[in-house]
């Protein structure tokens, strides 16, 4: 099941999903809001993120992020 993560506060991240058990994200960037990007991450760092997702979206995919 993915959880999808508010981004509301975000001016770089369009939408932003997650399931921490397979360790998949999906992410739709502002820049191209039509083409939606996979990744993998750690299951420890997408639990995080789901508990605490005050920090910047586009910071949290580019340091945690792998793609898939």
């Amino acid at each position: 099941m993915r959880y999808p993560i508010n981004c509301n506060d975000s001016t770089s991240v369009w939408s932003l999903s997650a399931n921490p058990i397979t360790g998949s994200v999906r992410v739709r960037w502002f820049n191209s809001p039509t083409t939606c990007y996979r990744y993998v991450a750690s299951r420890r760092e997408i639990l995080s993120l789901l508990w605490n997702s005050k920090g910047s979206k586009g910071q949290w995919i580019n340091w945690h992020c792998l793609p898939a």
